[in-house]
């Protein structure tokens, strides 16, 4: 399938790659919104009807795939020129016509075999990478040593590749310095806000609900809402308080959520208050 939608070259089908490299690749968001694992990466040659071979660079490998997807995004990215005309996909590079594909229900469809001189290679994952994975992500100087001692035979040299795995087991998370609680000194100085939710639908049909909390008082407003109405309730909330108390609300405190960005942001600066926003993946 011709797809102008996909932003990656896609298949199912392990047998089609010509060079294969296994792994987490991370995932895929598919047409229904659910992820797929990416398990793999290589190169496809195409040979279309013309006899012209067509090769797919870095296509993905994602086990439940439905259908076998061709990128136009990376096409364009490797300079081909695509042309949906009258029902029909021609992808030319320069005057050459390197494949052609049919309009069939709404869908760009090509037909092409896969080629079969140099289809099944081996896997690229060489002997010291695969050891490296055995032998828990140890580093290079542990490998080297035990090339020294003779542990680890058929292996003459040291150097590894990036990987991935090796690089998050030894990521960790500097912990916030200890310090003593502190709180605003007036109210609506700061005000924290969160959106909570998927949750049972509410009797009044909502099924997030947002929270509001003072930071000098720690009062709490809730409201039950449906998750595109954040910006509407945040509108009424901003009047009520500042109404009731006489102060002016002067900094809003969220995370990085959708709801809390653009419309929401460019209201907080029309009304003079700081939206500060905190990093991804800290309470």
């Amino acid at each position: 399938m011709i797809d102008s939608g996909a932003t990656i070259h896609a298949t199912s089908r392990k047998d089609f790659f010509t060079s294969y490299t296994s792994g987490n690749f991370g995932v895929v968001k598919m047409g229904n919104n659910k992820l797929s694992k990416i398990i793999g990466k290589g190169d496809i040659i195409l040979m279309m009807e013309n006899g012209l071979r067509l090769v797919l660079k870095d296509v993905s490998h994602v086990a439940n795939k439905g259908m076998n997807l061709i990128s136009v995004s990376r096409l364009d990215d490797e300079g081909f020129c695509n042309t949906f005309k009258d029902g029909t996909w021609k992808l030319t590079r320069g005057a050459l016509v390197i494949a052609r594909g049919l309009k069939h229900s709404m869908l760009y469809v090509t037909h092409a075999k896969i080629s079969n001189c140099v289809v099944n290679t081996v896997e690229k994952d060489d002997t010291i990478a695969l050891c490296h994975k055995r032998l828990g992500h140890i580093g290079e100087k542990v490998m080297a040593k035990l090339i020294k001692e003779k542990v680890v035979r058929e292996i003459y040299h040291v150097h590894l590749k990036g990987c991935h795995d090796f690089l998050v087991g030894k990521q960790n998370q500097v912990a916030f310095k200890s310090s003593q609680p502190s709180r605003k000194e007036n109210i609506l100085d700061l005000v924290y806000s969160d959106l909570c939710g998927l949750l049972k639908r509410s009797l009044g049909g909502g099924q997030y609900f947002v929270t509001f909390i003072d930071d000098h008082s720690r009062k709490t407003w809730v409201y039950i809402l449906n998750k595109d109405y954040v910006l509407d309730v945040f509108k009424q909330h901003h009047a009520l308080v500042e109404r009731e108390t006489g102060k002016k609300l002067k900094c809003i405190w969220t995370d990085n959520g959708g709801e809390y960005i653009g419309a929401f942001d460019a209201y907080c600066k029309t009304h003079g208050i700081r939206h500060q926003m905190t990093p991804p993946k800290t309470p």
